[in-house]
């Protein structure tokens, strides 16, 4: 028993080291953006959610159309 969980902790912070790397690569593309550009993405998301969640659409503080 003791082998199969120092295994899966091994394994399971090997994939956590690879989730990161690519959430970092992300991080930087997305830093490179111009403000507009990641405001237009906000509001795309902001819409989305308010789609999903109609409670959600009062405290949203971008305007939607």
């Amino acid at each position: 028993m003791l082998r199969d969980r120092k295994k899966y902790f091994e394994e399971a912070s090997k994939f956590n080291k690879k989730i990161f790397a690519s959430k970092g690569k992300i991080r930087k593309i997305w830093a490179r953006r111009p403000m507009e550009v990641k405001i237009r993405e906000l509001v795309k998301l902001q819409e989305i959610t308010a789609t999903l969640h109609p409670e959600l659409k009062r405290i949203i503080p971008w305007k939607l159309k």
